[in-house]
């Protein structure tokens, strides 16, 4: 199930997977049903909701078993995961922070897991912001590469926490620093 409420446009095509055609963008769509169009050809079951996710469609969520979270509006995110901790469902929130630094890009990837074992840490810390952050540089850059970095590590996470792949660490959060090539792990899940 993929949720939002976003238009598919030359703007956002930028940082979306693959290489959509001129068609793809002369023909107004969801962002929602362009990528249930590419990704339903290799999997089944693909549903878009070309809507944005509010408090009266959160119950849409119950039936969900893992959720993954990229949202930019600090308000509604913090409804969210409320109500992903309430019903105990896990989840994976990434987010991406890009600067200016003498004359380049510096900034970091994040992605914070909250599990019915851990969510502590998700309301006193600095990992998730549940304010809205209008001067962060990253809505006017184009990092295609950061994207698909940062949902590469949700997806090993989400795999870690399935047995999929082995987990020394059990880590709930981790950042990369781009700048520094360093990824910070902690948080541990109990």
């Amino acid at each position: 199930h993929i949720f939002d409420g976003d238009w598919y446009y030359n703007n956002n095509a930028f940082r979306a997977p693959g290489a959509a055609s001129m068609d793809d963008l002369v023909i107004p769509k969801k962002k929602v049903e362009y990528y249930e169009s590419i990704y339903s050809r290799m999997h089944k079951g693909i549903v878009a909701h070309p809507y944005y996710l509010i408090e009266d469609k959160f119950n849409q969520l119950r039936e969900l078993t893992f959720v993954f979270l990229s949202i930019d509006k600090g308000d509604i995110k913090k409804k969210i995961i409320e109500f992903l901790q309430l019903h105990k469902i896990p989840f994976i929130d990434s987010g991406i922070g890009v600067d200016f630094k003498n004359g380049s890009l510096t900034g970091l990837i994040r992605n914070t897991t909250g599990t019915p074992n851990n969510y502590n840490h998700l309301w006193n810390s600095p990992y998730i912001s549940y304010q809205d952050n209008p001067d962060n540089e990253y809505k006017n850059i184009q990092v295609a590469e950061l994207n698909l970095l940062n949902a590469g590590f949700a997806v090993l996470k989400w795999k870690k926490l399935r047995g999929f792949y082995h987990d020394l660490t059990n880590e709930h959060n981790m950042f990369y620093r781009i700048n520094a090539n360093k990824i910070q792990n902690d948080e541990t899940g109990t």
